[in-house]
């Protein structure tokens, strides 16, 4: 198991990696990619199978599946504050 310090210096070192990337448009979000740029996923749960996945959308930079857990409903609003490029909301729309 990897301490604080090195979890760290690894998200900010495959975040900085993905940020650097000038595949696609330029705004890191993948879009002009067929291939993730960088496979980086601390938790490997499986959006591909979720009604609503977006593979462009997905940089592997989440850290779980969030819609799974949060209860959302028809109605619900949901904001995605995550750094990645919305999976979380495209799968949220589909509920």
């Amino acid at each position: 198991m990897q301490n604080e310090k090195e979890i760290k210096e690894m998200v900010k070192e495959k975040y900085g990696q993905i940020a650097k990337d000038n595949s696609g448009c330029g705004c890191s979000c993948g879009c002009g990619t067929t291939e993730n740029a960088v496979d980086f996923s601390i938790m490997k749960d499986d959006y591909s199978k979720v009604n609503g996945y977006v593979k462009e959308a997905d940089l592997n930079l989440g850290c779980g599946l969030p819609t799974e857990y949060a209860g959302i409903k028809v109605g619900d609003t949901v904001v995605d504050l995550g750094s990645g490029a919305g999976n979380d909301v495209f799968i949220a729309r589909s509920i």
